[in-house]
């Protein structure tokens, strides 16, 4: 019976040698790219003239939603 224990604690180790260490997996969710309806996650420009425009675009936008829903 200890022969049998030995050969297979053995053979546990050879395999654990032969595999290489696990790596880490990340639990954390990747980033989500923000949905181009959803206007408060939207990604602004750096540019000043652009943000503008973006802005003036999603205010429409609101409120084209607010007469129609």
């Amino acid at each position: 019976m200890k022969k049998y224990i030995r050969e297979m604690i053995n053979d546990l180790r050879k395999r654990n040698s032969r595999n290489p260490k696990a790596t880490p997996i990340d639990l954390n969710p990747p980033p989500v790219a923000p949905l181009p309806y959803d206007l408060n996650n939207q990604e602004l420009s750096t540019n000043p003239k652009e943000r503008v425009r973006q802005l003036d675009f999603q205010a429409q936008e609101n409120e084209e939603r607010e007469t129609i829903g």
